[in-house]
């Protein structure tokens, strides 16, 4: 999804950071929604986990998305399926699109943003230090099939 691969052990490192410690189970959370291209739910994060540690409780996964959603690590989508899916958050400001008909989930060139935000500060008076604007519709490959 992201324009840059995320590294895992930043986020293995920034819980450490903060005085959690990370397990074997933890990691492949990490990992799975590091890597993924769809916003997931604890819940599809959890299926994902058991494919490959079966022992994985529920409640661990809700609490690793609670740590990692407090870090800055994921990012909520709202209004996409309840606003209970994550993104991995990436450290620059960037404008998030979701294709509502496969879900792929992309971060898009950040310039128009960049302009949408000094054309509002000049406009306004205000100084905006933090955005987070999430666009929805059909990717290229959804809207050629359609």
């Amino acid at each position: 999804m992201p324009s840059k691969p995320i590294n895992s052990d930043n986020w293995r490192a920034a819980l450490g950071k903060n005085g959690f410690r990370v397990t074997t189970a933890q990691q492949t959370l990490i990992d799975i929604f590091a890597h993924s291209e769809y916003p997931l739910s604890a819940e599809q994060a959890w299926d994902v986990a058991r494919q490959s540690r079966p022992k994985t409780g529920r409640a661990t996964v809700y609490r690793m998305v609670e740590k990692l959603e407090n870090l800055g690590l994921i990012r909520r989508v709202h209004g996409y399926q309840g606003c209970s899916h994550f993104v991995p958050t990436l450290p620059e400001q960037m404008m998030l699109f979701i294709c509502m008909e496969c879900g792929r989930a992309d971060y898009l060139d950040r310039q128009p943003l960049d302009d949408l935000i000094e054309q509002s500060e000049h406009i306004s008076g205000r100084q905006i230090t933090e955005s987070r604007l999430q666009l929805f519709g059909a990717c290229a490959d959804c809207k050629q099939d359609a």
